[in-house]
């Protein structure tokens, strides 16, 4: 499949859904679901969970995309926040889902969160 994550590059991946890609996308997810358990964890172990998470991230994309080095730089200098939105995107993209079903997704996300507001 193709994905192209704008926040690294223009370029479109090839990206293909082999065991040893959909392991490292499972590993990576578990990691997330273990950073965000943060009760009863000392802060020390908390910081070794976000630094674990944010280098399995970079590994994650740089694999399953196939950075090139201009891109590897490019994800280096990205904001956390951006980093986790490519990965979460490329996550939902092996999954199956087509852009506009993130699109949909994230829609009625943000109006469920603004109906949470209110």
């Amino acid at each position: 499949m193709k994905i192209k994550v704008t926040a690294i590059s223009n370029r479109e991946h090839n990206v293909k859904t082999t065991n040893k890609n959909m392991e490292k996308m499972y590993n990576l997810q578990l990691i997330m679901a273990q950073a965000d358990d943060i009760q009863d964890k000392e802060p020390i172990e908390i910081i070794k969970m976000q630094r674990d998470m944010l280098h399995q991230s970079i590994d994650f994309l740089t694999t399953v995309l196939g950075l090139n080095k201009q891109e590897q730089d490019k994800l280096g200098d990205m904001e956390f926040k951006q980093t986790i939105e490519a990965v979460n995107y490329t996550f939902e993209r092996m999954m199956g889902m087509s852009d506009a079903d993130i699109a949909l997704a994230n829609k009625k996300e943000k109006a469920a969160d603004k109906s949470d507001k209110d």
